[in-house]
């Protein structure tokens, strides 16, 4: 029950959002391997944005939803030359949030590096990352979690 709760909430915020021009303002998307799932972008200035991602991982054994936050910063990207479109790298801080049928929600901190790519006169963009992440709920650990997706700017 909790989940449906959840998803349905997420949902209503993303549909709900005001949006403004291309590659500023909310962009949903998909994101691929960790966590699978939703992803959202909320720019708010030209070097910052609060990203999100709703992840989910279901089957026979558990289901796991994965609800991450983060403050990223983009960086220069003067020092990338591309022919096309804008390439540049960013860096943040994030909160993990795993909540599972079978076990306590967990919670840790993550540091997502990664660059993205925005397409020229299209309100799409690309990204990859990297987070070293810190759980320190229900049990401590570390590890490396990776990403890739696709957002679309309304």
């Amino acid at each position: 029950m909790k989940i449906k709760t959840l998803l349905t909430l997420v949902t209503l915020v993303i549909a709900t959002s005001s949006v403004k021009a291309q590659n500023e303002g909310i962009a949903v998307g998909a994101q691929l391997f960790s966590p699978t799932g939703i992803t959202a972008k909320a720019t708010i200035s030209e070097t910052a944005a609060i990203t999100g991602v709703l992840g989910f991982n279901f089957n026979e054994f558990n289901n796991i939803i994965n609800l991450q936050a983060n403050l990223i910063l983009n960086g220069n990207s003067d020092s990338f030359n591309v022919e096309s479109g804008v390439l540049r790298p960013y860096y943040g801080v994030g909160v993990n949030f795993l909540f599972s049928e079978n076990s306590d929600t967990g919670i840790g901190f993550r540091i997502p590096l990664g660059m993205e790519y925005s397409l020229q006169d299209q309100p799409v963009e690309l990204y990859m990352d990297i987070a070293p992440t810190v759980n320190v709920e229900t049990s401590s650990a570390f590890f490396l979690s990776s990403s890739m997706g696709l957002r679309y700017f309304f």
